[in-house]
């Protein structure tokens, strides 16, 4: 019975050891989850930090981005506009020139205009008195396409010269 008690106590004890390093294996283990907790949401809190980093990150460039485009779209049109007033101001000027020539074209001696000469010579013209009837005809159709001439040529000085 002795053995038996001996038996039995050596196995409690046995037991007792288990059970003590079982629970200290399980005080570890509690231990070892709270740190996993704890890590976990270190982890999630650092997650979502740097989600939120990137996100105001992107809005940031976006909208630097943008400004830098409307800036360039509005360098780009003050440029047209720019190019615009200068072929403008080129074709005035050349209309200027062209008109200059035209005009000295229809000056003719002493800076007599053409018109003036018309007019001359239909005065002219006019004071002639033919005796014969075919004489008078040619002198009419002469008159005739004197004046045609003259209100076609008063006709594109008109409209060739700017508003």
């Amino acid at each position: 019975m002795e053995e038996n008690k001996e038996t039995q106590q050596l196995e409690k004890k046995s037991l007792t050891k288990t059970i003590d390093s079982l629970s200290a294996e399980l005080e570890e283990v509690q231990k070892s989850l709270q740190k996993r907790k704890r890590e976990n949401t270190t982890l999630k809190i650092l997650f979502y930090t740097g989600l939120f980093v990137l996100l105001v990150s992107f809005l940031y460039s976006n909208s630097v981005l943008q400004r830098a485009h409307m800036r360039s779209l509005e360098k780009n049109i003050i440029s047209l506009e720019q190019r615009l007033f200068n072929d403008i101001s080129q074709l005035a000027t050349n209309i200027e020139l062209e008109l200059q020539v035209k005009e000295k074209k229809l000056k003719l001696i002493d800076e007599t205009d053409i018109f003036s000469v018309l007019d001359r010579m239909d005065y002219a013209i006019s004071r002639l008195r033919p005796q014969k009837k075919h004489t008078m005809i040619l002198i009419n159709r002469a008159r005739l396409n004197t004046s045609q001439f003259s209100r076609l040529l008063k006709k594109t000085t008109r409209s060739s010269k700017p508003k």
